[in-house]
């Protein structure tokens, strides 16, 4: 019994060193709805929806894909496009209309679609001419 005990706690203390993964400043998110996704790729499973001027710890990580940025919100971890961080609070359409927001009555789904949206939109210039 002692030594399923102390395996347990050596893997306690293992998991947990191996967890600390340095953070690298908080962001704030600048769209008004998007998603943490599972994996680096817009198309991935939500794990959380959030919306505009929302605090995110970025974590450092070193097989992060071009443009993609591994973040931390309310202990969901996932991965962000990093065009859509901003380093100061944005100042965000809910916040300057807050009658016109709150009027609309969003449910849950319509955040999740607006947030899908943002998270297959692609920013920048068009190369058709």
């Amino acid at each position: 019994m002692n030594k399923l005990v102390i395996l347990s706690l050596i893997f306690c203390f293992s998991s947990t060193a191996l967890s600390k993964d340095k953070v690298v400043g908080v962001l704030y998110y600048q769209h008004i709805f998007g998603h943490i996704l599972e994996r680096q790729n817009s198309y991935s499973a939500s794990m959380t929806t959030i919306s505009c001027g929302f605090p995110l710890k970025v974590i450092e990580k070193q097989d992060i894909k071009s443009g993609w940025s591994l973040v931390e919100a309310a202990g969901t971890r996932g991965y962000l496009k990093s065009s859509a961080l901003a380093s100061s609070k944005p100042d965000c359409f809910q916040s300057k209309y807050p009658k016109f927001f709150n009027n609309n009555e969003l449910s849950l789904s319509d955040m999740y679609y607006w947030g899908r949206l943002y998270d297959m939109y692609i920013q920048g210039k068009s190369k058709v001419k």
